[in-house]
């Protein structure tokens, strides 16, 4: 069975071909879009190739072909369809060492497909999750390239609204490249109904409405800012959601400042910096790349950090040192009632009717965060009054949908654990009774077989008896040949195994090796097993991992529990095969259903490594899995 990509079921297969680009994995999967690894036979390079395929709105047929989902929604399909077009091409007229190289766009399968340069190495996410915080040296390194390449996004009249440190590939030199521009993010709907893309505590408050008049060069400013926050302070800014309830509620903004979080370890140039990239009012922000680089680095250093290329980052991945000698950290504990977003926060899609935030409402706020924090908030006009009312109803009803999103999630999740237990229990019980059966029949066959025999000595006595006896002679005949004893059953495939254990465990595994190579030929899964682990060792055979890997899935699709729990083990330590969380928690899923305990504990154990999207689909592939055994 094929298991390279169970966590995206909407993704072309492996060696599928679109013109001569050949699809080898996939990369990541959007709320519009799935990211190949694919291998360009023309060139022989390996490129990434972003499909067009919004899943709210579209599904993959079974002739590969992409189509709306219902007749409604084909116009808005097809309206996306144009503007990821449309958008590839104005990004391939952007050549920078720091920005994702688009190559081509073409249309084919009902939809259309972006050819990009593949960016190797390792994501921001992935090196602070390693080291926690970067120093501050580490952090331009990063944030200046980027910088670069975002002037020239910037001035095509183009905005990425989804920078994050995932979406920021640290190359094997140490150079950052800025990826996921995200076409179409904002093609699923037209005025007032926009579909949109938010990553709690990156995406600024203008962004969770569907308008995007509000929105410029200020709000990847703001993603930039959060990103940077990140990296100093250990997790994500609070998000901006939460941030708008402390405004309105007490006059407060409720974040920590970076001000606050890295002082004594960072330089308050720096510090400031990012506070005013944090600004909650869109216009309290710098406006411009070239306004915040300034408050970065100065005149001086603005003119000299763009045109030198970013070095390796240095030193083995570790947590954080500490703070300069001498120098006093300042202790930081957030408010009670402040939930930060986690370090690796995952996006969140909402569709959301409305306009924009007016600017009178946006003076409210300013009102609020300026006022109430040296001073009693003063009365607010009338009409203040009601932007104020009129933007705590669009917040409460942001959050209600947020809470209904987690209470379904958390409802399905539920579901999902009693339909995992349910198969479990009918697998042991089916494991049980297919034992019980194995026992039966056994102990049938050696009745069946001393019956057998007790027939067949009884037979040669009987003839013993009714024979002749010989004459005398004066010279004794020989005695008779003792009759052939009768031939012993052939042994069961549990003996082979058995025997072929009993083999292994006295060193001599080439023997062992002939002994399960027919057995494992026939499909038997404890000899796929056994036979893999030689295989993957080298013991009595020459080492094959690929053998070895094939044998294993075969006896783990065949319900072999055993079988089950290693391949779990191997994704989840990258052993023998390329690390994956989510396959790694489909084969333990699978393990724990045949009866393994140890299986379920390592499920739950990487459980958090996953996104809920990601966990309902593999529990769909473990039920699929637990039906065959």
């Amino acid at each position: 069975m094929p298991v390279s990509e169970p966590e995206h079921p909407d993704a072309l297969p492996a060696h599928h071909r679109l013109h001569w680009y050949v699809i080898e994995r996939v990369l990541g999967q959007g709320g519009f879009g799935i990211t190949y690894l694919a291998r360009d036979t023309n060139l022989d390079q390996p490129v990434a190739i972003k499909e067009y395929l919004p899943v709210d709105v579209a599904a993959r047929r079974p002739d590969a072909a992409v189509g709306s989902r219902t007749d409604g929604s084909r116009e808005r399909y097809r309206w996306g369809l144009d503007r990821f077009i449309k958008e590839a091409r104005m990004l391939a007229r952007f050549d920078h060492p720091n920005i994702v190289r688009v190559h081509s766009v073409f249309e084919l399968n009902n939809t259309a497909y972006m050819v990009m340069r593949f960016e190797a190495g390792e994501n921001l996410s992935q090196l602070l999750e390693a080291r926690g915080t970067l120093a501050e040296d580490e952090l331009l390194r990063i944030v200046l390239p980027v910088l670069d390449g975002l002037v020239l996004v910037h001035g095509a009249g183009f905005i990425h609204r989804d920078i994050k440190p995932d979406n920021i590939q640290i190359r094997p030199d140490g150079s950052p490249v800025l990826l996921d521009f995200g076409s179409a993010r904002t093609a699923l709907g037209k005025a007032h109904t926009l579909t949109i893309l938010v990553a709690p505590g990156y995406s600024p408050f203008e962004q969770y409405y569907g308008s995007s008049e509000n929105q410029g060069p200020w709000t990847d400013v703001y993603g930039l800012g959060a990103t940077a926050y990140r990296a100093i302070a250990g997790r994500a800014p609070l998000d901006a959601i939460a941030r708008s309830k402390g405004i309105l509620g007490g006059g407060r903004d409720a974040i920590v400042p970076a001000a606050v979080v890295g002082a004594g370890r960072y330089s308050g140039r720096l510090l400031a910096a990012i506070d005013h990239a944090l600004a909650f009012s869109e216009k309290d922000r710098p406006q411009s790349i070239a306004e915040w680089r300034k408050e970065l680095v100065g005149d001086k250093g603005a003119a000299a950090a763009a045109p030198h290329p970013a070095p390796p980052l240095p030193g083995p991945r570790t947590m954080t040192a500490p703070p300069p000698e001498g120098a006093r950290p300042v202790p930081v504990s957030a408010p009670p009632h402040q939930a930060h977003a986690p370090a690796k926060p995952g996006p969140l899609a909402w569709s959301i009717g409305g306009a924009a935030v007016a600017a009178v409402i946006i003076g409210v706020l300013l009102h609020f965060s300026r006022n109430g924090a040296d001073e009693p908030a003063k009365p607010p006009a009338a009409a203040e009054t009601e932007a104020a009312k009129a933007l705590q109803e669009k917040i409460a009803a942001l959050e209600k949908q947020v809470e209904e999103q987690a209470r379904r999630r958390a409802e399905e999740e539920a579901r999902a654990r009693e339909e995992a237990e349910r198969r479990q229990r009918q697998a042991a019980e089916a494991e049980r009774a297919r034992a019980e059966e194995a026992k039966r029949e056994a102990e049938e066959r050696a009745r069946a077989a001393a019956a057998r025999r007790a027939e067949e000595e009884a037979s040669r006595r009987a003839a013993a008896a009714a024979a002749p006896k010989p004459v005398p002679r004066a010279k004794p005949e020989p005695a008779p040949a003792p009759a052939e004893p009768p031939k012993p059953a052939p042994p069961t495939a549990a003996q082979l195994i058995a025997q072929a254990d009993e083999t292994a465990a006295r060193g001599n595994f080439a023997d062992a090796a002939a002994l399960l190579r027919p057995l494992a030929e026939r499909n038997d899964p404890g000899a796929q097993f056994r036979l893999s682990q030689l295989y993957l060792e080298g013991r009595g055979v020459a080492q094959d991992p690929k053998e070895g890997l094939r044998l294993l899935e075969g006896a783990a699709t065949l319900g072999h529990r055993d079988a089950r729990l290693a391949l779990g083990g191997m994704y989840a330590a990258g052993r023998g095969v390329r690390q994956n969380a989510n396959v790694a928690y489909i084969w333990y899923g699978a393990a724990a259903c045949a009866g393994s305990p140890r299986a379920k504990t390592e499920q739950e154990a990487i459980k958090p490594r996953l996104q809920p999207a990601e966990i309902q689909q593999a529990e769909r592939l473990i039920a699929d899995l637990c039906k065959r055994g």
